[in-house]
C-alpha cells in the first residue's frame, strides 16, 4: 500500500498535543483520514484507551467509516506486534467508543442526563 503523503496542515492536525482540535475542511479533502491517523496515534504512542476519545462527525456514514479505519489499523498494529495488550484492548473497546455523529452525541447527553435537565425546566419556570 501507498505510503500517504499528508500536507502540512494534516500533519499539525495529526501530531498536535495537549489540547482538543477542530478539523473542517471541505469533501473528499482527507478529514476522516487525518482524524483516523491522529486517534490510532494517541492509541499507539500515548496507549491511550479508544473509549477515552470522543469523535463526533457530522455524518452515519463518516462515523462507521472513522470507526472502520481505526479497527483496521489497530489490527495491522496487532499483526506487527501479536502479544501488545494494550492494542488487543482497544479492540474490544472500539464497539464502546464514543465514535458518532452530533446528533447521537447530544441525544446521548439528554438520556444520560434527563434528571438534570428535568431540574433546570423546573427552577426555570418558577
Amino acid at each position: 500500500m501507498e505510503e500517504v503523503k499528508w500536507t502540512d496542515e494534516q500533519l499539525l492536525a495529526i501530531n498536535e498535543k495537549g489540547k482538543n482540535i477542530l478539523v473542517a475542511a471541505g469533501a473528499g479533502s482527507g478529514k476522516t483520514a487525518v482524524l483516523a491517523k491522529r486517534i490510532i496515534s494517541k492509541i499507539i504512542n500515548e496507549k491511550i484507551d479508544i473509549d477515552k476519545i470522543l469523535v463526533v462527525t457530522f455524518t452515519k456514514a463518516a462515523a462507521s467509516e472513522m470507526r472502520g479505519r481505526i479497527l483496521d489499523e489497530i489490527y495491522k498494529e496487532l499483526q506487527k506486534d501479536p502479544k501488545n495488550t494494550h492494542l488487543q484492548k482497544q479492540i474490544t473497546l472500539v464497539s464502546k467508543a464514543s465514535i458518532c455523529t452530533i446528533d447521537a452525541f447530544c441525544l446521548d447527553i439528554v438520556k444520560n442526563n434527563f434528571f438534570e435537565i428535568r431540574n433546570i425546566s423546573k427552577f426555570e419556570n418558577s
